[in-house]
């Protein structure tokens, strides 16, 4: 079988699902020809060796895509305010031209594949193709409020409607049953099946951690840090978690935060009140120190030598954090939310678990933490026993499987 998987953009943990679902499908015994498509340049550090060693084509897509039309944009369109609608609506307008025309153009580069999965389908919409089609939507976050602005009205409208033509076209893949059932509570008329298939670590079997003493030595890290590897859109909830630092300082417990991910980098701040951090420029004390993007072995050491992984997010499709701590045998916390839960029992791991709008709650499973090193270090260990068992191999198969049955179909 030919299959082609598509991945325009994406975040981190989109680019390093594209890249580990495409090398795992090439890895199969059957020995299915795999290309990924993409723009070189955006893929993350080291993917096209990954890629070229597994046998994987990695080829460029064709021009560029039309960008969106981004709230700065229209904020800028809004000081007209007497063509504000027009100007809107006239850019949408070209904006859906040229998506059209860019979608006749991949259709042409993706027309020899049996089958095409699209690794992320956002702004971007479903190429005219006549072989059968797959995507993974990760999560439904633009469907919900925060609280803070995350997806305006515009954007919101905008991307549903891409999913809806999306569904229309092309078959749903999910990772857990909570986003299967997000897609039909988006979709309530939507009666075609949605294949769940759990993720696996997202980390490279090749990767090699970084010591611990050698990111402590880099970053000035203590002995006993708290690590949340998450970027800082607001349904990360990161905010609980800084909350949560200044309960244990007046506890007299106090502990150390590192975050890692996009938009990081350059993080420095001290805890001195339970509504927020403040920023700091000297290099020296600090209570939260974002590191930015970080390489897989970095990542591996610095997952190995924390007290505790711990993930507070409000909604997501599931945990990567989890799962490349759990593979690397590492405690882990999670917000208690139904994402979260439901793929703890899909895989059969193990986790601590905390109310993601309550600090005090956090502090108090960090507090435990602390406590029971000896229960959390045996609970890391079976969680990684049980995620080899379940890897991406497994993954990768169940893949197949929806393939088979849309190229039979």
């Amino acid at each position: 079988m030919d299959i082609g998987i598509v991945c325009q953009n994406a975040s981190t943990g989109g680019w390093r699902y594209a890249v580990t679902l495409a090398t795992a499908l090439a890895r199969l015994s059957d020995r299915p020809r795999v290309t990924l498509w993409s723009h070189v340049e955006r893929l993350p550090p080291g993917a096209a060796d990954r890629l070229r060693g597994a046998d994987v084509r990695l080829a460029d897509l064709p021009g560029r895509l039309p960008r969106p039309l981004r709230q700065s944009r229209r904020r800028r369109l809004t000081g007209w305010r007497r063509f504000d609608e027009a100007l809107v609506a006239m850019w949408q307008r070209s904006k859906l031209r040229r998506r059209e025309r860019y979608g006749r153009r991949l259709a042409r580069v993706l027309a020899g594949h049996d089958v095409v999965h699209f690794a992320w389908p956002y702004d971007l919409d479903p190429p005219p193709v006549a072989v059968p089609m797959s995507f993974i939507p990760h999560d439904f976050i633009y469907a919900h409020e925060f609280g803070v602005t995350t997806y305006d009205h515009v954007d919101w409208t905008t991307t549903r409607a891409s999913h809806r033509r999306w569904l229309d076209r092309a078959a749903p893949v999910v990772s857990s049953d909570f986003v299967a059932a997000e897609l039909r509570a988006v979709f309530s008329d939507h009666r075609g099946a949605v294949d769940v298939i759990p993720l696996s670590s997202l980390l490279p079997a090749s990767v090699v951690a970084t010591p611990p003493a050698a990111l402590a030595a880099r970053w000035g890290l203590p002995a006993d840090y708290v690590l949340c590897p998450n970027n800082l859109m607001p349904h990360k909830n990161l905010g609980a978690l800084v909350s949560a630092l200044w309960h244990l300082r007046r506890a007299g417990t106090p502990l150390k935060l590192v975050v890692c991910g996009p938009d990081t980098a350059g993080v420095r701040a001290v805890v001195r009140s339970p509504l927020y951090a403040d920023r700091v420029d000297a290099p020296g004390e600090w209570d939260v120190l974002g590191l930015g993007m970080v390489g897989d072995d970095d990542l591996a050491g610095l997952l190995a030598g924390a007290l505790v992984v711990v993930n507070p997010s409000l909604c997501e499709a599931g945990s990567g954090s989890a799962l490349d701590a759990w593979s690397c045998g590492s405690a882990v916390a999670l917000a208690d939310i139904p994402a979260f839960r439901d793929q703890v029992r899909a895989l059969g791991t193990r986790a601590e678990w905390f109310d993601p709008r309550d600090p005090r709650d956090i502090a108090r499973m960090i507090t435990g933490a602390a406590e029971e090193r000896d229960r959390l270090a045996a609970d890391g260990a079976a969680s990684r026993a049980t995620l080899a068992r379940y890897g991406w191999d497994e993954v990768a198969r169940r893949y197949m499987a929806v393939f088979t049955r849309l190229v039979a179909a």
